[in-house]
């Protein structure tokens, strides 16, 4: 459900934590732990959170997108990479994070997520391109292999990931007939 400042305020006991020192607080959790279940967790939450577009700013301030970014280049826990993928394609809805995203991450990082052996990560990883190739991206994104990956997977027997590979496959079809 999306919030409005009001509604956090309402939400928020007087001597309670607000949004932006929570997600403070789980940004340091994440960094500071030392066990798996517990990063899990916290990098579940914190995609969650990023649901809201409320808090896309506190998520960029804290550091957030940054955990995301460090673990698509770092990880090779597949549910960590769901989580973190999870969170980027929530968060790209806004121009600001497709900036900072493109600032930050190499597409290539989010283009393995292509191949993962998990359907939900490839979803994640098929949405981000969406929102990647409708942004000012769109050159980056046909400049490595990526719209022949997203075609390969229009065939999936999973039907999310070909359904959206569909999806993608569209709005190319229609950005290349209108260049036409």
């Amino acid at each position: 459900m999306f919030s409005s400042k009001v509604q956090l305020q309402k939400r928020t006991p007087v001597n309670g934590t607000d949004r932006e020192s929570y997600l403070t607080l789980l940004v340091d959790e994440y960094i500071n732990t030392d066990s798996f279940e517990s990063k899990c967790q916290v990098l579940a939450n914190l995609a969650n959170f990023a649901y809201d577009p409320i808090n896309y700013g506190f998520m960029r301030e804290v550091g957030v997108l940054d955990i995301f970014i460090y673990v698509l280049k770092n990880e090779t826990s597949v549910k960590l990479l769901h989580f973190a993928a999870a969170g980027i394609s929530n968060l790209c809805i806004d121009p600001d994070n497709v900036e900072y995203v493109l600032m930050h991450a190499e597409l290539k990082s989010i283009s393995i997520l292509l191949k993962s052996s998990q359907s939900d990560t490839v979803a994640e990883a098929i949405t981000i391109f969406i929102y990647l190739y409708h942004s000012h991206a769109k050159s980056a994104v046909e400049s490595l292999n990526i719209i022949q990956d997203i075609q390969s997977l229009k065939s999936s027997e999973n039907k999310v990931v070909s359904n959206l590979a569909n999806i993608f496959m569209n709005d190319v079809s229609k950005t290349e007939s209108a260049n036409n």
